[in-house]
């Protein structure tokens, strides 16, 4: 029943694309083509709107007094192995950001594998305005190894 309502619905779907003029057919081919682009990710991406956006936000900009920014700090664009284990072992205590003090609990991120870490802290440090060297599954593994932390999974 509920396939046979799939084939209906996509027979009249692909009957009103099939109609019209070549410049709505340009129009609507565009429109997809647009909303195609915006569904592809990055590496990494996935992993920062599950775990990263809703604290530090779409655009990286975190909350002011609650979340600090991603975007063109040297937290982020500077010591590789500092990012690394942060993400590994989460944050507390005080630590300023552009000048202004965020004192809020980061979650350590040890159940991410390797790959992902790698991917999401690429991720941050090539967007928000950001344009760092990316960040390798082997100095992941580096700092995870120094940290004496292994994968949980």
């Amino acid at each position: 029943m509920m396939l046979g309502r799939f084939f209906i619905f996509f027979s009249v779907v692909l009957f009103i694309f099939s109609c019209g003029s070549d410049s709505s057919k340009n129009s609507q081919k565009k429109e997809v083509a647009k909303t195609v682009e915006k569904l592809k990710t990055q590496p990494g991406q996935i992993v920062y709107m599950q775990f990263c956006l809703s604290c530090h936000m779409e655009n990286g900009e975190g909350v002011p007094g609650l979340y600090p920014p991603l975007s063109q700090t040297k937290y982020v664009l500077g010591d590789k192995s500092w990012l690394i284990a942060n993400v590994i072992l989460g944050q507390q205590g005080q630590i300023v950001v552009k000048g202004e003090t965020y004192n809020n609990i980061m979650t350590k991120l040890d159940f991410l594998g390797d790959k992902e870490i790698s991917e999401v802290l690429t991720y941050v440090r090539s967007n928000f305005g950001n344009q760092a060297s990316p960040i390798t599954i082997g100095e992941v593994k580096a700092v995870r190894d120094s940290l004496k932390i292994n994968k949980i999974f």
